[in-house]
């Protein structure tokens, strides 16, 4: 049966495909200056409002993403899209969470401090950015309506 499939597919080519792989792009992006900026500092040189705002950026951008490829989940109920969103989403539902309790504890106006292990954020991050790093090619596949680089998706998440 699955050598009567079609080799392409009706491609997802629509405003929220194309601002979920933009997003996507951001992400990187907004990571890799977090990590740039705050690289060899003390924990203490931490507290600062604008490492908070910028950790709260990266997870409104992961939220947002969420969202729009939830919509597409519902809108492309489609089994061959809905398998491949869905496990998309399933993989990164929770990264949010990183930067939101990482932001909280580097609000500089709370009264009771505490450290951040450096080692568990930047290993909680490296995942999240293999998942961004997986998941944009797999929908830049989506979004032309090929099959080509998502066979292994729902093996890899």
């Amino acid at each position: 049966m699955a050598n009567n499939r079609p080799q392409n597919f009706r491609p997802l080519n629509c405003d929220d495909m194309e601002r979920s792989i933009q997003l996507c792009n951001g992400i990187e992006y907004l990571i890799d200056e977090f990590q740039r900026e705050t690289n060899g500092k003390e924990p203490n040189q931490l507290y600062k409002i604008e490492y908070k705002q910028q950790l709260l950026k990266i997870a409104n951008h992961l939220e947002e993403l969420i969202h729009r490829l939830i919509y597409l989940v519902n809108k492309n109920n489609k089994e061959f899209y809905f398998r491949h969103l869905y496990a998309i989403i399933k993989s990164i539902s929770c990264a949010p969470n990183v930067f939101i309790i990482t932001a909280f504890y580097l609000d500089p106006e709370r009264e009771f401090k505490r450290l951040v292990n450096r080692n568990t954020f930047n290993f909680e991050v490296e995942q999240i950015l293999k998942k961004i790093q997986f998941i944009k090619p797999v929908l830049q596949s989506l979004a032309v309506g090929r099959k080509s680089g998502i066979k292994s998706i729902l093996h890899s998440i």
